[in-house]
């Protein structure tokens, strides 16, 4: 007769013996992370894509570090590139710097509000398709 190992004596004794002993290493590093991304958490709101590209800048700039400092694997330098590289363009789309320029110059006419417009779109377009080709590539 053959064993059923999907019992739940049988995943209590896999979880004892595969898991238990290394419950101290994930509170520690779980406890870590809530002491990082607390001031990221508390300052999140529900009200637009700001907050959004806060936790997604935030989360970026970590594991880029994370990439620097261990050189995990073979492209992890030029991996960690990339992502600062979504950082900076996080930053342009946040803050707007198109626009300052713009409001420094005097210039209001509607050609000059469309460049900026367009350069706008072209750094989250650059964001999200960097995103799309190499997040699945970003692990340890």
């Amino acid at each position: 007769m053959m064993k059923e190992y999907n019992e739940w004596y049988w995943k209590l004794y896999r979880w004892i013996r595969w898991n238990l002993p290394y419950q101290h290493k994930y509170i520690k590093y779980g406890v870590q992370n809530l002491y990082k991304w607390f001031w990221v958490i508390w300052r999140d709101r529900d009200w637009d894509q700001h907050y959004i590209f806060e936790v997604l800048r935030f989360k970026l700039e970590k594991q880029a570090n994370h990439f620097v400092k261990y050189n995990s694997h073979e492209s992890s330098e030029r991996d960690a590139e990339l992502m600062m590289t979504c950082v900076r363009l996080i930053d342009k789309i946040q803050n707007e710097s198109y626009y300052d320029g713009l409001s420094k110059s005097g210039i209001r006419s509607s050609e000059a509000i469309q460049i900026v417009i367009d350069k706008h779109n072209k750094a989250k377009r650059l964001l999200f398709k960097i995103l799309e080709q190499r997040i699945e590539h970003w692990w340890d």
